[in-house]
């Protein structure tokens, strides 16, 4: 394809900014140009002191660990649901040959709801929510019981470890989500002052370093090349 005006602006590297946004890269920039500031008594903002900045770039560095040590535990959390997902969807086919054989196939579908199934997508299954899907089950082990089902191989000895699996790893998932979230705006309100801090002292260095501010950018710890 021949080259265009347009094509090779479109190629064009991206340039880096001296505050790099991924938050591990970050919070080893915050680490660096703090321990450089405290050595640095010339260097002054009347918003901002060097012992402050450093303590926000501590507490960002060890909000961040926790987030992502808190979230490791997710993916899973993730996997057990969808096994038990795969269980449950597998054995429902069963359940519903109970009710045909019992109650022939024209009026099988009218005693699906008691069992917590579902009208979906032209089939008739479990609800995708998990919510739903953990009342869905609880409905199903009562139904069995009262429509005499209950000793079956699919029966309440079945589904009943199911539901238990199923309502402890929403619920650890549930709390996991919500631990990840309060670590995330706490990370995030860090890091937007501590971004502020580092726009200033990156404009410091430029104001008082006119001809050579790019060396003191990488001796303060701005190294684009590395984020």
């Amino acid at each position: 394809m021949k080259a265009t005006t347009a094509n090779m602006e479109n190629t064009k590297p991206t340039k880096k900014g001296n505050v790099p946004n991924a938050d591990l890269n970050f919070g080893n920039v915050v680490t660096t140009v703090s321990a450089k500031w405290l050595t640095n008594n010339w260097l002054t903002l009347h918003w901002l002191t060097a012992t402050q900045f450093q303590t926000d770039a501590i507490n960002y560095n060890a909000t961040l660990e926790a987030r992502l040590q808190t979230g490791a535990t997710r993916p899973q959390l993730t996997q057990s649901l969808k096994a038990l997902d795969k269980t449950i969807d597998n054995a429902l086919s069963y359940v519903k040959g109970y009710i045909i054989d019992k109650y022939k196939k024209e009026n099988a579908t009218s005693y699906y709801a008691a069992f917590g199934i579902e009208y979906k997508g032209k089939k008739y299954v479990f609800p995708s929510d998990q919510n739903k899907r953990i009342a869905a089950l609880k409905l199903m082990i009562d139904s069995l019981a009262i429509h005499g089902f209950e000793n079956k191989e699919y029966g309440v000895a079945f589904w009943t470890p199911l539901l238990e699996q199923y309502s402890l790893f929403v619920k650890e998932a549930t709390k996991t989500d919500g631990q990840v979230a309060i670590k995330v705006g706490d990370k995030n309100a860090l890091k937007e002052n501590l971004k502020k801090g580092l726009n200033a002292i990156v404009y410091t260095l430029k104001a008082n370093y006119p001809d050579s501010y790019k060396q003191e950018l990488r001796d303060w710890g701005f190294q684009k090349e590395k984020y």
